[in-house]
């Protein structure tokens, strides 16, 4: 007995882990649909891009280096028209050669490089807030298919108590038929009900085996046949704030384009920078020297654009009109999403209605269907009448369990469309 309780805890943790495993809530769905989603790969993508961006840009603070060389030969060079007694004037060549060392280290260049630096930053935050937008479309494909299934489910369970029932019912009219008091015709008839019960019933099989294959395509999962999807609780829907990933998105590109424009306005500002330039050449500084020499200058460098035709401005203005598109794309996003919110709030009031109603409709259904089954045993109806009342009262039960599913469904697409 002792060694049968050791072997029992020993086992607990693998039977708890395999319990686990035949239940998928909706939360555990998304999770793994976005862990899943290809396009997640792509943020990752983005900080890689930008960090390599960023470094690039740091080496505008570093001491640039460039080496460059010429060779070249000329018609004419200078020379002095004068000759003196004992005094050798010497003649420049007509080819001339030298290779130089160019050395620039910016001082000041008018904030340009942090200015490059912030773009970059507010670039990689929107690209990165367009993958979440589309991953908050996956969640919603997600959330489609996981209620898609749950409704194949409970479509399901109301064909297979149907099923029981003319089972039940066909096996007392078949005994009637052995002793003479009912007609064949009367089994015949429930004999093809089961038959077209059992059909609805495969039907109901495909659907949610499809569907729970769609949800193994997007998480990534195994998803068997004998998964148990939770029906989740039904969020409340009193809150309107709307917190949704394409006005994130909205505001990340309004910030890009004013990042954007401030790093125009730099191009109007002076630089400083200071250079060292090192060379060898025929001639060197020394022009009259026809000997090949070293020779090195240093020194500062400064610019500043006093006018360039108002380009920066025209720049700066067009930003800004990017920028109020923008802000209208982000305004009739919001208009758009609150209609859709009060379109979702009508389908919640209607579905709490037909909630109400619906017990009280199957309470009835079920009442008239025992009612005439009884008729039947007695011989007081035909199996046909039966069936009509079969057939109503399980439509009713469906529609009891559909509009439970829809109404939790459309309680969370309320916080879909808001945004969680």
């Amino acid at each position: 007995m002792k060694r049968f309780t050791l072997l029992l805890f020993a086992w607990l943790p693998l039977l708890e882990a395999k319990a686990q495993e035949a239940s998928l809530p909706l939360d555990s769905a998304m999770a793994y649909a976005r862990r899943h989603y290809p396009l997640l790969k792509q943020q990752q993508v983005t900080d890689e891009v930008t960090a390599l961006q960023l470094r690039n840009i740091r080496t505008g603070y570093l001491p640039q280096v460039e080496l460059g060389g010429k060779a070249t030969y000329q018609s004419e060079v200078v020379s002095i028209p004068i000759k003196l007694p004992n005094v050798n004037i010497p003649t420049l060549p007509k080819d001339q050669y030298n290779v130089e060392l160019n050395v620039r280290q910016t001082i000041w260049d008018g904030g340009a490089t942090a200015g490059q630096r912030d773009v970059q930053l507010a670039q990689q935050q929107a690209e990165k807030q367009k993958v979440e937008v589309e991953l908050y479309r996956l969640q919603q494909q997600v959330m489609q298919t996981y209620f898609n299934a749950l409704l194949w489910d409970e479509n399901i369970h109301a064909r297979k108590q149907q099923l029981a029932e003319v089972k039940q019912r066909l096996e007392k009219v078949q005994a009637g038929v052995q002793n003479g008091a009912v007609l064949a015709s009367q089994a015949n008839i429930l004999e093809a009900e089961r038959l077209r019960t059992e059909q609805q019933l495969d039907e109901a099989y495909t659907g949610k085996r499809t569907a729970l294959q769609i949800l193994s395509l997007l998480t990534g999962k195994d998803i068997p046949e004998t998964t148990r999807l939770q029906l989740p609780p039904a969020p409340a829907t009193n809150d309107a704030t709307l917190q949704r990933p394409e006005l994130q998105l909205y505001r990340l590109q309004s910030d890009v384009l004013q990042q954007q424009s401030k790093l125009t306005g730099t191009r109007s500002l002076p630089k400083i920078s200071a250079f060292v330039n090192g060379g060898y050449g025929r001639p060197g500084l020394n022009v009259l020297d026809n000997r090949f020499d070293f020779y090195y200058i240093g020194g500062l460098r400064f610019s500043w654009t006093l006018w360039n035709w108002r380009y920066n401005r025209n720049e700066q203005a067009i930003l800004r009109q990017q920028e109020k598109s923008v802000e209208a794309q982000s305004e009739t996003f919001a208009l758009q999403t609150r209609s859709q919110l009060l379109q979702q709030s009508a389908e919640i009031a209607n579905l709490s209605d037909a909630l109400k109603k619906d017990k009280e409709i199957v309470a009835l259904r079920r009442s008239v269907r025992e009612v005439s089954a009884a008729q039947v045993d007695n011989g007081a109806a035909t199996v046909h009448d039966y069936l009509t009342d079969l057939h109503a009262e399980t439509q009713a039960v469906i529609a009891e369990k559909t509009h439970a599913v829809q109404w939790v469904y459309a309680s969370m697409y309320y916080q879909f469309i808001k945004g969680f």
